[in-house]
């Protein structure tokens, strides 16, 4: 909402200064005009280059106006282009705001669920066992079970918190198993197959390398769970000789239009600025019932990448 507010506030500052500069301009070509038309501008120019018709010179004006029209269209074209990547980027942020309020929704609901519940039973059982007698021995042994139950069930939810901000094996492990792990958790949820297959990944990959690579997979792989209707998948990373990182997501589905390949959704944006922050390059590669292919290929930290053609 404050981001619309913003904009809205700029998009108003904005419009006096466009009817300054439009009605300066209708100004400027009205008193160049006037000013043409009570010296005779055109017939005088057109006497002082006949002199020079061996050069062809009374065809310069022609020629850059031609020239002018010409400019003017690039930057019409090249306006609307900018206007363009302005929205997708618009586009963008308010799919990241959103998704980040949704996120920090359910963690909310979580802790408040979770927490306050399981919080609510250890102060139960705890004041029980302050208030026992000395002979209650066997209601305290159920209180204090009562108590070990619900801090292992505040253990597990917060472990599953810190899984979805962030993998911990990619921490513990590296890129390599974290990935393994993805698709092993992937095919257990969805019943779909899929095959990883790593090959001369480095084992000192940069942080920020590793983790879009991560949720590139991830990206991808919620995608043909829910729109692909595939039997497998395959994941495929790879570090070439070149300094590149190139990563391949492969499935069997229904596949995709050539013009949703082109324009895209919000995971297709997000996957595509992702890549582009690494300074990589992605293409969807698909037709109708043959499958998607993402094919993702970015420099590693260092190096200066050598794309291929």
């Amino acid at each position: 909402m404050e981001y619309d507010q913003l904009g809205a506030q700029a998009s108003a500052r904005s419009r006096p200064r466009r009817a300054v500069l439009l009605c300066g301009t209708l100004a400027l070509a009205l008193a160049f005009f006037l000013l043409a038309a009570r010296l005779d501008l055109a017939e005088r120019l057109a006497h002082a280059l006949r002199r020079q018709e061996h050069w062809q010179l009374d065809e310069l004006a022609l020629s850059l106006l031609l020239l002018a029209l010409a400019l003017a269209g690039c930057a019409l074209w090249r306006g609307r282009q900018v206007a363009d990547l302005l929205a997708h980027n618009r586009a963008l942020t308010q799919r990241l705001l959103r998704a980040q309020e949704d996120e920090r929704c359910a963690l909310a609901r979580e802790l408040h669920d979770e927490v306050g519940q399981n919080c609510a039973a250890i102060r139960a059982a705890a004041s029980y066992i302050l208030r026992a007698g000395a002979g209650d021995q066997a209601n305290v042994q159920a209180s204090a079970a009562s108590i070990a139950g619900a801090a292992e069930a505040l253990h597990a939810m917060v472990r599953s918190m810190l899984r979805r901000l962030r993998p911990p094996v990619l921490d513990s492990l590296g890129l390599e198993a974290a990935l393994q792990a993805l698709c092993d958790g992937w095919t257990a949820q969805h019943g779909i197959a899929c095959h990883f297959a790593p090959h001369a990944i480095p084992a000192d990959l940069d942080d920020g390398t590793a983790i879009a690579i991560y949720r590139l997979v991830q990206e991808g792989l919620t995608n043909v769970a829910r729109h692909a209707g595939a039997r497998r998948a395959t994941v495929e990373l790879r570090a070439d000789a070149h300094g590149t990182l190139h990563l391949a997501i492969e499935d069997d589905g229904h596949g995709l239009r050539q013009d949703k390949t082109e324009a895209g959704g919000f995971g297709m944006l997000g996957m595509r600025e992702r890549v582009a922050g690494l300074r990589g390059h992605i293409h969807w590669i698909s037709a109708l019932g043959r499958g998607l292919r993402i094919e993702v290929a970015m420099p590693l930290a260092g190096v200066a990448p050598r794309w291929a053609a």
